[in-house]
């Protein structure tokens, strides 16, 4: 399977000006991927204002000598990391079949959803991020690989972008994305406890999607490895994926081997174990 992965300079200045501090216009988010600079420009103008997109361009300005060289690194760097998801894609398409089972849909097209891989020039971040957007007109994913991080011999990064399609899917699925709305919302109380800002339904979908992959039993599936034991008290997001993927692992085989779509009981059972582990 041919992965639609796209790697954009222009994508990688805006995002190298923003994490290297050239501008810090907090209306402006480089999220207008897809297109040539003009386009992209002019998507920014619509969205932030003439004035504003005139003062982003006069600030960046001086991050385009940095970035010449810094570019001259990170290509070939991006460069691999597009080798290693197009080397895994069969790999890659037999998750998502199980992923479209367990969302309950028939129908996603794969190519229709651009991957954009920019490079994180950022010392502070040493694991690779990403994310989806997903809008009417404009839907995608990122990935962000810090310049350190060499391609790996293990299927974890491929797992992280799957997870981001599983995203996706859920939306896909009306009736499912309403019944996740509505529990989180039924959950408010605690959810608000623990997402530290992040909006309820997302964090949510995030323990959901994390049961099975990159931490729960598909993972275990396809990327012959052990959902790990997790015991400790979660002091973050990521402990709560760790430990939710642990303790619902029998959970997930079971839905998984049994070709079974997630539905309402799935969500009261992360719901329930989550009550049981808040003091």
């Amino acid at each position: 399977m041919h992965l639609p992965i796209i790697i954009s300079r222009f994508s990688n200045l805006l995002f190298f000006a923003q994490k290297t501090g050239w501008h810090h216009n907090e209306n402006f988010n480089p999220s207008f991927y897809g297109k040539s600079e003009n386009k992209i420009w002019k998507q920014i103008e619509k969205s932030i204002g003439k004035q504003n997109t005139k003062q982003i361009k006069k600030t960046i300005a001086p991050a385009r000598p940095n970035f010449v060289s810094h570019w001259y690194k990170v290509s070939k760097h991006l460069f691999l990391w597009k080798q290693y998801f197009q080397n895994n894609g069969l790999l890659f398409q037999q998750i998502i079949f199980d992923a479209k089972k367990l969302s309950g849909i028939k129908n996603f097209a794969i190519s229709k959803v651009p991957i954009y891989l920019i490079s994180n020039p950022s010392d502070k971040d040493r694991e690779i991020n990403a994310w989806f957007s997903w809008m009417p007109k404009e839907t995608f994913i990122v990935v962000e690989i810090p310049l350190g991080f060499r391609v790996p011999n293990n299927f974890f990064p491929l797992g992280v972008l799957v997870h981001e399609f599983f995203h996706l899917m859920l939306r896909e699925n009306k009736n499912l994305f309403s019944k996740i709305s509505k529990i989180a919302k039924e959950n408010e109380k605690i959810f608000t406890k623990l997402s530290e800002g992040m909006p309820n339904r997302i964090f949510l979908e995030e323990l959901l999607i994390s049961s099975f992959i990159p931490e729960g039993y598909l993972s275990e599936k396809y990327f012959n490895t052990k959902v790990v034991t997790y015991n400790l008290k979660p002091q973050d997001l990521l402990g709560w994926r760790k430990l939710v993927a642990s303790k619902l692992h029998g959970t997930a085989r079971e839905y998984l081997n049994n070709a079974q779509r997630i539905d309402k009981n799935y969500l009261v059972c992360i719901t329930s174990f989550i009550k049981q582990n808040v003091k």
